[in-house]
């Protein structure tokens, strides 16, 4: 595991047993529920990247912001009540009616303990509120507009507005460091590696969002590439077909290299997130090379592809 995510262990384990302090006090079942999904959110385990920049953000900023290692840290704890929130919400929108009664609520409790946090940091009348505005409209944007607009192929950035609020940590450690000019950069190359996360996220789940109808990038690509029109079907077959045998991969994964150059402009102000960004490319390329390997090692004789599988 690299280092920006062993360098932040110490500090990932007390987060995250703040965090179950403080669900720990919420009433009976949102207690056992919350405390559930903290669970569930698996946020140490080192094979579930989906997670580290929402928690890992806030300290991967701290040298340049300069904070506090507590500040830092709180800003991080806040950013785990802030994803749960926002998780609900989506699981909610995504399946209206199915125990809404029960998830509302505990959304609610959820997002009181991340206003809470960033609130004793920044007053009424801090520029932090209006950097909230923005990454929440962002965000209902996002999530509302994805299945009418082509993100990908249209309006890029708009895939990363999924996870906006992720971008307080930004904000906030900056604004607490009077180093509000730097904010736009490390937006942006916040946003880029936010949109590596969901290229990579599209590739393992693009049969699960095609059954579902649900708004999936690498689909959108493989859809240009065919010059298949929107309103149109389009198949299993195609998809796997583009994948396997017409090496649509490699040029899916042009974007995501285009993406860390962009990340790789703030290389003195957050190394670690530009050492994420690149772990991610490297995520997608090597699901490409495998898949390279595995054609040539069918064009080569089934029995060498046994072999390769079984030996």
């Amino acid at each position: 595991m690299e280092k920006w995510y062993l360098e932040y262990e110490e500090d990932m384990q007390w987060i995250l047993a703040e965090a179950e302090r403080m669900i720990g006090e919420m009433p009976g079942h949102f207690r056992d529920r919350g405390l559930d999904l903290l669970e569930q959110a698996d946020l140490l385990n080192k094979n579930n990247s989906n997670n580290y920049i929402s928690f890992l953000l806030p300290l991967w900023l701290r040298n340049s912001s300069q904070v506090s290692i507590q500040i830092s840290r709180r800003l991080s704890l806040a950013n785990i009540f802030g994803m749960i929130y926002f998780q609900l919400v989506d699981d909610v929108m995504d399946s209206p009616g199915e125990g809404s009664a029960e998830i509302l609520p505990l959304a609610n409790l959820l997002q009181l303990e991340f206003i809470s946090i960033y609130s004793s940091y920044f007053p009424a009348d801090s520029p932090f509120w209006g950097y909230y505005r923005t990454y929440l409209q962002q965000w209902a944007e996002a999530v509302t507009q994805e299945n009418q607009e082509n993100f990908f192929i249209e309006h890029l950035v708009r895939m990363a507005h999924k996870a906006a609020p992720v971008k307080l940590a930004v904000a906030g450690s900056l604004i607490l460091s009077d180093q509000v000019h730097l904010i736009p950069r490390l937006e942006d190359a916040t946003d880029y590696a936010l949109i590596t996360l969901q290229m990579l996220d599209d590739v393992m789940d693009w049969k699960k969002d095609l059954g579902e109808r649900n708004y999936n990038s690498l689909v959108a690509f493989v859809r240009a590439e065919l010059k298949i029109p929107d309103e149109q079907g389009i198949s299993h077959e195609q998809i796997e077909q583009a994948i396997y045998i017409d090496d649509c991969l490699i040029r899916y994964s042009e974007q995501a290299s285009a993406n860390h150059v962009q990340v790789q402009a703030v290389h003195e102000l957050a190394p670690h997130l530009i050492d994420f960004s690149h772990h991610l490319l490297e995520e997608l390329q090597n699901v490409t090379r495998n898949i390279e390997r595995d054609r040539m090692l069918l064009q080569s004789g089934g029995l060498n592809y046994w072999l390769s599988k079984n030996v």
